[in-house]
């Protein structure tokens, strides 16, 4: 009888899978040209930036004093874009105060901003490649919606920080450390509830709350990381950009916007990892690319064992699953006739799977019994949708199992 593999611990099953999440993003951030995306949302993300601004600075006055909304603007730009330049936020002030606000400009402003939420949605929808995209009217919807969202949301953290900052000395001690330990923890949690709102609603699929609460960790802990290694690049090299001249400030804007893009297409790529986490350890049966670490998560957590002659499933029987023989052997019967034998590295069930029909066959343990991986429609499906390569294996498969059979019906009538 074949000699099974004892269970892996949960620790390095955990160990392996996350090993595999990171590798898959990695892999599939370079794939998608995801640093050219991010140059693309940067140049988008720009150009909304300016009636972002304006539209925050309105509808700050309404409820605050210009002097406040001048403070607390000057104070979110450069929590949130390293070296802003103060003059471009003075000057935007100038031109929210000297203009006269109507309906129609309010509404252009907005609509200006939907082709960077639109962009966004795009570099999403390839990422995660959902089965269903929305209508083009739908998506323009989601659009202008996101972006009321994203103007709500800045208007209350702009708000709030200057509420913050007026009572703050009737409920904290003014203590210099511990006033900066507490923006810093409060900017931390601030940025992480916003990202997961953030992540929430663009994301085209349904993700689990555990798997965006860790892309939006992930993106938090990397813009914490990357922000002060910004702010040393331009203190050890204040001339970086000095070629772009007045514009040195929109430049950096730019850069800074590139890199917080980038960041979070890479988070992007891990909560779509670790959301396909069991296609991504069942699509190496497949590619060929099966590593060890993979092996050992899918070992336990797919993995069927068959005694020697143990019957897997009778001929007629419904088909909701396809099989991949890990080790031993699977013997395929048609009533009393020995079909086939599927040794290590063959699979089958999956015409009666993808056809939702019944088997052709009885399948059932070799002498020495069988070891199984069990892959169900869900994550054949994905499989399929998101490796082109391996649909292309899978049917010269059948061709070659067709043609086999051809033969056979030939030599038995001739």
């Amino acid at each position: 009888m074949m000699d099974m593999p004892q269970p892996k611990s949960p620790a390095r099953r955990r160990a392996a899978m996350t090993w595999l999440v990171l590798r898959e993003s990695v892999r599939a951030f370079l794939a998608n040209n995801s640093l050219e995306t991010a140059a693309t949302l940067a140049y988008y993300g720009f150009l909304a930036l300016v009636p972002l601004l304006l539209l925050l600075v309105y509808f700050l006055g309404v409820i605050l004093r210009s002097d406040t909304v001048y403070e607390n603007m000057l104070d979110f730009t450069d929590n949130l874009f390293p070296a802003f330049s103060q003059s471009v936020l003075e000057d935007l002030l100038k031109f929210a105060q000297r203009s006269t606000w109507g309906l129609v400009s309010i509404v252009l402003l907005i609509w200006s901003m939907t082709p960077f939420a639109g962009a966004l949605r795009s570099a999403y929808q390839r990422i995660f490649k959902p089965e269903r995209t929305r209508h083009f009217l739908l998506g323009k919807l989601f659009d202008l919606g996101a972006v009321l969202m994203l103007l709500v949301i800045f208007v209350v953290l702009v708000a709030g920080n200057a509420f913050y900052s007026v009572y703050r000395s009737e409920f904290i001690p003014a203590h210099p450390a511990l006033l900066a330990a507490l923006k810093s923890v409060s900017l931390f949690l601030l940025a992480f509830g916003v990202l997961t709102l953030f992540e929430k609603v663009f994301a085209p699929v349904r993700l689990p709350l555990p798997v965006l609460l860790l892309g939006a960790l992930t993106v938090t802990l990397l813009l914490a990381a990357i922000r002060p290694l910004f702010d040393l690049l331009l203190h050890f090299n204040p001339n970086y950009g000095y070629a772009f001249g007045s514009l040195k400030a929109i430049f950096l804007l730019i850069v800074w916007a590139y890199y917080t893009f980038a960041v979070m297409l890479l988070g992007a790529e891990i909560m779509a990892a670790a959301w396909r986490h069991e296609a991504l350890v069942l699509r190496s049966l497949f590619d060929g690319n099966l590593s060890r670490r993979a092996a050992d998560v899918l070992l336990d957590r797919f993995a069927r064992d068959l005694t020697p002659g143990e019957t897997l499933f009778q001929q007629n029987a419904p088909g909701t699953a396809m099989f991949y023989v890990l080790a031993g052997a699977v013997e395929l019967f048609a009533g009393s006739q020995k079909l086939r034998v599927m040794q290590p590295g063959e699979y089958f069930g999956e015409m009666a799977m993808l056809l939702e029909a019944p088997r052709t066959a009885t399948a059932q343990a070799g002498p020495a019994g069988a070891r199984l991986a069990v892959i169900d429609r869900s994550n054949f499906d994905t499989i399929l949708r998101e490796n082109p390569t391996v649909v292309k294996a899978l049917l010269k498969e059948m061709a070659d199992r067709l043609k086999a059979t051809d033969q056979k019906l030939n030599n038995h009538g001739g």
